[in-house]
């Protein structure tokens, strides 16, 4: 099965051929499986067990677990986003052998990066969740530029277009010429709609608009809005950019992208 998930610091985003997205918390915590009052599960409450580690995820984790977290980093080759992948090929995805596409952050969109991540996804895994035991194998992976990928959405065959991708811990920032990534005109900035203490809107809007105006953007710029603060945002980042709009459903416009991308590189 071909399919494309972005294992968010804050959601988890799934998509599969004729299938539609799956959104679920990233919290996951770890050495949580004993419970005296149990109920019958939700879509996403998980628990699981892997590589001799267990626990809960999704809902489940934020309201049972003690230590519940979601691990936010500029990175996404590490065991988090490797659980918050699996869980979801385990729980939405058909069969067991699939390709996938995932995604990684603009700045750290490099050879290294994804070689990392490739090798922690490619091959077998052994995933128990909510007592149903699944060998998931994945064939082939690919990695996909945040909030770039999301462009080709709407990106026009000729002219260019920005995108911001507003997450919970960082803010991508993509330029897209004749459906091309430009690279000079993309980069991640490493802060979110979770990373300030007591975040204010409006004041975020202006930092994350300065960013992009000191690299050359400008006021009439197509910006498309995408990610889980970009509704939130969008008022005030008009202010800035007059022709500033949303893709439609932000929140799941990577991922997306990304099954686009997988169709086309697994035919």
């Amino acid at each position: 099965m071909i399919a494309a998930i972005d294992p968010g610091n804050c959601k988890t985003k799934f998509v599969g051929i004729q299938q539609r997205p799956f959104v679920f918390p990233s919290a996951i915590g770890v050495n949580d499986l004993a419970r005296n009052l149990k109920r019958d599960p939700g879509p996403y409450d998980f628990e699981w067990e892997y590589e001799g580690k267990c626990g809960f995820a999704g809902t489940l984790a934020l309201e049972e677990s003690e230590y519940a977290e979601s691990r936010k980093d500029d990175s996404k080759a590490h065991f988090d986003a490797k659980l918050r992948t699996l869980i979801a090929l385990h729980r939405f995805g058909a069969g067991t052998d699939f390709d996938i596409v995932v995604g990684q952050p603009i700045d750290t969109h490099t050879d290294t990066e994804k070689t990392a991540i490739k090798r922690m996804y490619v091959g077998r895994h052994d995933l128990t969740v909510n007592g149903q035991r699944k060998i998931i194998t994945i064939n082939r992976c690919e990695v996909s530029p945040e909030g770039a990928a999301a462009g080709l959405l709407v990106a026009p065959n000729t002219g260019m277009i920005r995108v911001i991708d507003i997450g919970s811990g960082s803010v991508n920032y993509a330029t897209i010429i004749s459906r091309r990534f430009n690279n000079r005109g993309s980069w991640t900035y490493n802060e979110g709609m979770e990373s300030k203490r007591d975040l204010q809107p409006a004041a975020f809007a202006r930092q994350i608009a300065s960013k992009a105006i000191a690299r050359k953007w400008s006021a009439e710029d197509m910006v498309y809005l995408v990610g889980g603060g970009a509704a939130e945002l969008l008022p005030y980042l008009l202010e800035y950019f007059r022709h500033a709009q949303l893709i439609d459903d932000p929140q799941t416009a990577n991922v997306r992208a990304f099954l686009m991308i997988a169709r086309r590189v697994y035919g």
